[in-house]
């Protein structure tokens, strides 16, 4: 789990870094800048859900969902 949690962190930090992502707190983003950021966001989390259900054979429960994700 640890595994799937410190890959998509380093891929929110290099969206961050490349100005793929926007955040309404640090930036004058549009509305459609912010619908991307969220859509970018939600992908990397359903990746990661993925992973997790190849790799332990189940869904994720919503508590092991918020301990990696936050």
């Amino acid at each position: 789990m640890r595994e799937i949690e410190v890959k998509a962190e380093a891929q929110v930090i290099n969206k961050l870094q490349t100005g793929q992502l926007v955040t309404p707190l640090t930036s004058d983003a549009t509305q459609t800048e912010l619908q991307k950021s969220q859509d970018i966001l939600v992908s990397i989390m359903q990746n990661g859900a993925d992973e997790f259900q190849q790799k332990v054979g189940r869904p994720m429960t919503y508590s092991e969902m918020r301990q990696m994700f936050g």
